[in-house]
């Protein structure tokens, strides 16, 4: 139920429980969520809060609008696909969000004797009121691709904008594997959930489009954060 002594706003804890709703199956493709007056009873809210919520998960392409019939789930159709791995910066602000990243690590190693930038960053969507963490990334960058990359503030900084920009490197292809693992006390506190439950986790590389590898990348998906794999059969 949605609680109101916490910071985050109504409309974006409705949100998270209709998203859990559909994600858990309790709704599946095609059924018709419940209408605005029977949420109202539901939830205690008003019929704006509901609109806002149901809004944003039109625009995330989990529910789709019949006018004069109702809200309708829709998994099919996809307007941003993370697996897409154009880069976080990218993927959310074509969802007009703006998005934020804190970094945890940044530091010089050494590995296969060649030296990398590591990077560790927990990343997420600001509103008004608070800030969404949805992944935790860690990159190992090559400085001999990169040279002095490591100067760069990457909580302001998109890396691959810095990449493109600076380095004249565009990254291309991302190849990847998906595993789920468990999350532990550490992903709780800094994607801010409290089950215990399994996240996905990406591990890969990043190939550039001089088919250089630009990038070892790992990224555990946080339960805020929501997508859809399509593919062609």
């Amino acid at each position: 139920m949605l609680n109101r002594n916490d910071y985050t706003p109504l409309y974006v804890q409705l949100q998270r429980i209709i998203r859990q709703d559909i994600i858990s199956g309790k709704y599946k493709e095609g059924d018709m969520i419940p209408s605005e007056s029977q949420m109202m009873k539901i939830y205690g809210v008003t019929r704006t809060t509901i609109r806002k919520a149901i809004s944003d998960l039109v625009n995330e392409g989990l529910l789709m609008q019949v006018q004069g019939k109702g809200n309708f789930v829709c998994l099919r159709e996809v307007k941003h696909n993370i697996w897409n791995f154009s880069g976080f910066t990218d993927y959310v602000t074509k969802k007009n969000e703006i998005p934020v990243s804190k970094v945890l690590e940044k530091r010089i190693i050494t590995q296969d004797e060649q030296q990398f930038m590591k990077l560790v960053r927990v990343r997420g969507v600001k509103n008004k009121l608070s800030t969404l963490w949805l992944t935790i990334d860690t990159s190992l960058v090559p400085l001999s691709v990169f040279p002095d990359i490591d100067q760069h503030d990457f909580s302001q900084q998109s890396l691959y904008s810095i990449m493109k920009q600076q380095y004249n490197t565009v990254p291309k292809n991302a190849l990847l594997q998906i595993e789920p693992i468990m999350g532990d006390k550490n992903t709780k506190e800094l994607l801010e959930y409290e089950e215990d439950i399994p996240l996905l986790q990406a591990n890969g590389t990043v190939i550039s489009e001089d088919e250089v590898e630009i990038e070892q990348v790992k990224v555990i998906y946080g339960p805020h954060m929501n997508f859809k794999i399509v593919t062609n059969i």
